[in-house]
């Protein structure tokens, strides 16, 4: 197994929007704004679907650039599902047309022409949505099931996170998020040296299970009546759980995996007791 490569930082890419689309959206509110003011009560409500439009094509588009932006952050990943920027540039093809043909009275030959152009003005503009998955050959490694069990750990992780905000113990919410960042440093490790997967698969799905039944734990109880031993002692298992995760996260670096299992057993028994 090849070293790892340590992470200390896991920041999400720079979020990426159609900016000059948004420009556009602005002019399209002030004339669909006029034509109120004018009384022009038919041209308005035609104006409001065109602005409809337009803004569900921007957000498509930037859903598109978001999903680029993070397809290329991994050094594995399948290719977007779903092709938002096709999707958005299509759309604002529709929107051209019926801007012009229905709005602005132009014949439908030129309608066409500048749906056609602004379609394609747009994808050569913010490229098409990747196609290819980026999956590395990977001796002993089925690395399309290694990228399917680390997007479902992804998953579980953002979880965590959401339930993290709706804790108000101080303490508890600290030992919680000490976990989950461990959890993102140890994923973000096996991404950038997928070999580690063969040994480190079962420990970290075990792992978040483990501290996702810790917190549906604390969210079945009423606060009232929280017992504070109950308290303390769910704090100590998250405790446990970070102590558990570096001592492997060690051990995977060093090559020394022997016990791995055991102390997925021993992890899974105590968080669950």
């Amino acid at each position: 197994m090849g070293k790892a490569i340590k992470i200390t930082k896991t920041d999400t890419p720079k979020k990426e929007q159609a900016k000059i689309l948004y420009f556009f959206l602005l002019v399209l509110f002030v004339s669909t704004a006029f034509s109120l003011f004018q009384a022009k009560y038919f041209t308005f409500l035609l104006k409001i679907g065109a602005f409809v439009m337009l803004l569900i094509s921007i957000k498509l588009l930037d859903k598109g650039l978001e999903n680029e932006a993070q397809y290329n952050k991994e050094k594995i990943a399948f290719a977007p599902k779903v092709k938002y920027k096709l999707l958005g540039a299509l759309l604002l093809g529709v929107d051209i047309f019926f801007i012009n043909l229905f709005i602005n009275h132009s014949n439908i030959i030129i309608s066409i022409f500048l749906a056609l152009l602004g379609i394609v003005g747009t994808l050569l503009y913010y490229g098409l949505d990747p196609k290819e998955d980026k999956i590395p050959q990977q001796d002993g490694v089925d690395m399309k099931k290694m990228l399917q069990e680390l997007q479902e750990a992804q998953k579980k992780l953002n979880t965590l996170k959401e339930k993290k905000e709706d804790i108000k113990d101080t303490q508890l919410e600290e030992a919680l998020d000490k976990a989950i960042k461990k959890a993102q440093h140890i994923l973000e490790t096996i991404k950038s040296d997928p070999k580690d997967i063969r040994v480190a698969r079962k420990f970290i799905l075990i792992y978040l299970d483990g501290i996702k039944d810790v917190i549906e734990k604390y969210h079945s109880i009423d606060k009232e009546h929280l017992d504070d031993s109950f308290r303390v002692r769910l704090i100590e298992l998250l405790e446990l759980a970070s102590s558990k995760f570096d001592k492997e996260l060690d051990r995977l670096k060093s090559n020394e995996v022997f016990d791995l299992d055991v102390q997925i057993d021993a992890l899974k028994k105590q968080l669950k007791e």
